[in-house]
């Protein structure tokens, strides 16, 4: 997780730092050029910067505006950038009622964990494993990945959303399958107990809905079971 995921730093002896150092100059210096005048090369890295150590996070634009001292309109054309190269993904979050699904904060998630590490400088999986972003790197990985699955199978990417209401419960994960939802609760945890997936049971009230089998993703070795609706699965397995 720590290392990242590009097939070229398990292909190779180039030093880790090394490899996302030269990936960042050429990302900057070709892609970004690419797709806007860029006039502050710095800014736009402190902006990654910003954006990495939000991963896993709801997307607030104007906080990282501030933090980086250009304007909201700034941070979403950059935004844009960052989508379009496949840098990060934004995950909407799932409301019945589909025109009130615009108004909602969405989560931030780089799609290399990577790069969130470098950008961030846990240079060694002990730093991040026993730093203040393991669980927010964590689940950036996870949810990461199973968009990646999705995208790899075709499968349609507006199928995967998360759960927040006005009472801040909040679910990792909600899989829609048609009129079913599959609930996933994201922990860095190997064993797991029956509250973590309380949140599950917001889902119940949602007309028009079922709710179906809900996983808990985590860093168990073999599968389990919470309940008989819900099962703890390995983060290997996804």
């Amino acid at each position: 997780i720590q290392r990242g995921s590009m097939p070229e730093l398990y292909a190779s002896d180039i030093p880790w730092d090394r490899f996302w150092s030269s990936y960042m100059q050429s990302y900057l210096e070709r892609d970004v050029r690419e797709l806007v005048n860029l006039r502050n090369e710095r800014k736009f890295f402190d902006f990654m910067v910003a954006c990495a150590a939000r991963s896993g996070q709801l997307f607030n634009a104007s906080d990282i505006a501030n933090s980086i001292d250009v304007d909201y309109k700034t941070i979403q054309s950059w935004t844009s950038i960052l989508k379009a190269s496949g840098i990060i993904c934004i995950l909407q979050p799932f409301w019945p009622n589909a025109g009130k699904r615009v108004t909602k904060t969405p989560k931030l998630y780089f799609m290399d964990t990577g790069l969130v590490c470098n950008l961030t400088r846990w240079n060694t999986p002990e730093q991040l494993r026993n730093g203040a972003m393991a669980g927010h790197v964590f689940e950036t990985f996870v949810v990461s990945e199973v968009l990646k699955s999705y995208m790899n199978s075709g499968a349609n990417l507006r199928d995967v959303w998360f759960y927040r209401d006005s009472k801040k419960r909040e679910i990792d994960l909600v899989i829609q399958d048609g009129h079913v939802l599959h609930p996933v609760e994201i922990k860095i945890g190997v064993q797991i107990n029956r509250s973590a997936v309380k949140n599950f049971a917001c889902l119940e009230n949602m007309t028009d809905y079922e709710v179906g089998f809900g996983h808990v993703i985590c860093q168990t070795t073999e599968p389990y079971l919470l309940s008989e609706e819900v099962q703890a699965i390995p983060v290997w397995a996804i």
